[in-house]
């Protein structure tokens, strides 16, 4: 299956960028990053980039939201989704646009997003 991931994160002027690249790198470790105008970025085209997301879907039991969540950000081949900064650099999962320092923001790019997302994180019910 064609698939690629854009990861980006804006660094506030308060922010460290060592964090921030934490942040991202917590949820997604095998991410390449790069600091570049104010802003952290990576992308990748292997689908294993996604595992630590996977595993942290599952352990903190909120597949069913991280499904429905995904879905909704659906449009044509594209999945975009926010992930709460804070969060990921304590190393959990929160999908929250909602962020004072902003958000870190993904975007898929697959053929079926419906069906990539029901394989990646199955709904429980």
């Amino acid at each position: 299956m064609d698939f690629k991931i854009k990861v980006s994160a804006e660094i506030k002027s308060t922010e460290n960028l060592e964090k921030v690249k934490k942040s991202i790198l917590n949820i997604f470790p095998d991410l390449k990053v790069e600091e570049r105008d104010n802003e952290v970025i990576g992308s990748s085209e292997e689908e294993d980039v996604l595992s630590r997301f996977i595993e942290l879907a599952y352990s903190e039991a909120i597949r069913d939201s991280v499904n429905m969540v995904l879905k909704e950000g659906s449009r044509g081949n594209k999945i975009s989704f926010s992930i709460n900064k804070q969060a990921a650099y304590a190393g959990r999962l929160n999908l929250s646009k909602e962020s004072p320092l902003g958000p870190i923001r993904i975007k898929i790019y697959v053929e079926e997003p419906y069906d990539f997302i029901d394989k990646m994180i199955p709904k429980t019910i």
